[in-house]
């Protein structure tokens, strides 16, 4: 070898320590912020106390949370290892009236009363996250109730890194009827690997579920969304935290009650606002996380989400094929890095 190439050589190898040296500084740091993150987690475990927080948003409930009051009422978890914090969104009408008399009538429970003038459930729901004293965290909707064992069996199947999921029944007010909306067989429960990926709808909803105290409240609810605030919130929690997914047995009957009514996001009118431009904004947010995402489950998990958005789009196409450029042209402008684009392609 000439003296020419030894020290090119040699020039070579020194370029590719030095690169490996920087790669490795890089990890280093990397892991050191990591390790921070993970120590200041374990130091807010013990910030909390025992049980579950309640969060339950309201707003002009006095002509439906007669159902959830009486189910939480019958309640069999000792009210010292539940709270219940009720956030008042917006315009009060007698629900407030309702609920003292609620705290009257049961003194053993320990219930909070907060009020924000600013309307909408997410915002309600992140300020019930910051007040939350326990160690879990589940969320109610003031239309809605819970069977009388729901805390009770939550607690006792919730751990630090894991979602519990409970079932999720849709309730006829007229008939007394209750179906369940979640294709889950008979023998699904337990730890169910891939479960935001088989049970897409469940894991994005907001209800029916624990979650760890201390990694909600390293998550926000986005209030500038109109709907699927809850897919965004899912997302970026199951970006951040590796869980294990666990479903409690149905023969426990632990059962979350939706009352079906005529208004949802799955039966609202047909708008280009609601059907592209909100759902755009939601897919703005997923688009986050997809970017930064590393569990290869995850990031199909968000796939399915942006899919599940885009069909909001296709069906709007479906009914104005004349408005497709103009649909076309508003995904470009967002510059996903995963977009379906072949849901709009007839």
């Amino acid at each position: 070898m000439s003296i020419k190439d030894s020290i090119l050589s040699r020039s070579n190898q020194y370029n590719y320590y030095k690169e490996e040296t920087e790669k490795i500084k890089k990890e280093n740091k990397e892991l050191q912020k990591e390790n921070k993150i993970i120590k200041e987690e374990i130091k807010n475990l013990d910030k909390y106390e025992d049980g579950i927080s309640v969060i339950i948003p309201t707003y002009k409930g006095e002509n439906h949370i007669n159902l959830l009051l009486e189910s939480l009422e019958k309640q069999g978890l000792n009210p010292e290892l539940y709270e219940l914090l009720f956030v008042f969104n917006g315009e009060l009408d007698s629900t407030i009236d309702m609920l003292i008399e609620f705290i009257k009538n049961n003194p053993e429970m320990n219930v909070s009363l907060t009020f924000t003038p600013e309307s909408g459930a997410s915002n309600a729901r992140n300020i019930g996250i910051q007040l939350a004293r326990k160690e879990y965290i589940t969320f109610v909707d003031d239309d809605d109730f819970i069977s009388p064992n729901y805390l009770e069996k939550l607690l006792e199947h919730s751990k630090p890194n894991r979602i519990t999921m409970a079932n999720f029944l849709n309730y006829n007010a007229d008939t007394k009827e209750a179906k369940s909306s979640i294709p889950l067989s008979e023998k699904e429960y337990g730890i169910i690997k891939n479960a935001p990926i088989k049970f897409m709808s469940q894991a994005a909803v907001t209800v029916a579920k624990t979650i760890p105290s201390c990694a909600a409240k390293r998550v926000k609810f986005n209030t500038n969304l109109n709907s699927g605030e809850d897919v965004s919130f899912y997302a970026s929690l199951y970006t951040l935290f590796d869980f294990e997914f666990y479903f409690i047995n149905k023969e426990e009957e632990v059962n979350y009650y939706r009352i079906q009514r005529n208004f949802s996001v799955s039966k609202q009118e047909m708008t280009y606002q609601f059907n592209v431009l909100d759902r755009l904004k939601v897919m703005d947010d997923l688009d986050k996380n997809y970017r930064v995402v590393e569990n290869k489950k995850i990031k199909k998990y968000i796939k399915m989400c942006f899919q599940g958005q885009t069909g909001f789009i296709q069906r709007y196409l479906i009914e104005h094929p004349e408005d497709k450029d103009k649909v076309l042209k508003e995904v470009e402008k967002h510059d996903f890095k995963y977009f379906p684009y072949s849901l709009l392609e007839n």
